[in-house]
């Protein structure tokens, strides 16, 4: 069985990702994720979405499609945007064992997309634009 679902954000700020994310959950949890996945995937995603807007379009309004896909017990979610180019599969992973008063600020929100989700693939499609796909797993309702 698959579904698919597609939203056009045409001028998202850091102001509507809440929005975006209880949607996402929403549509999560119908497709028979549960509460404990469904988080996961929103975190993840919230995170995506939030780099785009801060890094990529610079807190400038910009135009993010986020396609939703579930077959079998997983949900795909796509999001593509107009942003300069930016693979955040190749940004390496903190040093997560450092105390955290030695850490660098930031650069956690993509090791939070690998650990929350299992799949993450990146690529520049012909038209130019940034498609980031995030592939969760999930047991159903109960996980």
């Amino acid at each position: 069985m698959n579904d698919d679902v597609l939203y056009v954000y045409e001028a998202v700020t850091l102001a509507d990702l809440g929005a975006i994310r209880r949607c996402l959950r929403e549509t999560a949890v119908s497709f028979g994720c549960g509460s404990e996945a469904a988080g996961e995937l929103v975190t993840a995603v919230n995170e995506a979405l939030a780099n785009i807007v801060r890094h990529g379009y610079g807190d400038v309004p910009g135009r993010i499609t986020m396609g939703i896909e579930r077959s079998a017990q997983t949900i795909a979610i796509t999001l593509l945007d107009s942003a300069p180019g930016f693979d955040p599969t190749q940004v390496p992973s903190p040093d997560t064992t450092l105390p955290l008063a030695e850490r660098p600020f930031g650069g956690m929100g993509v090791h939070m997309m690998r650990t929350f989700c299992d799949e993450i693939e990146y690529c520049r499609t012909p038209d130019g634009e940034n498609e980031l796909k995030l592939l969760k797993r999930f047991a159903g309702p109960s996980g």
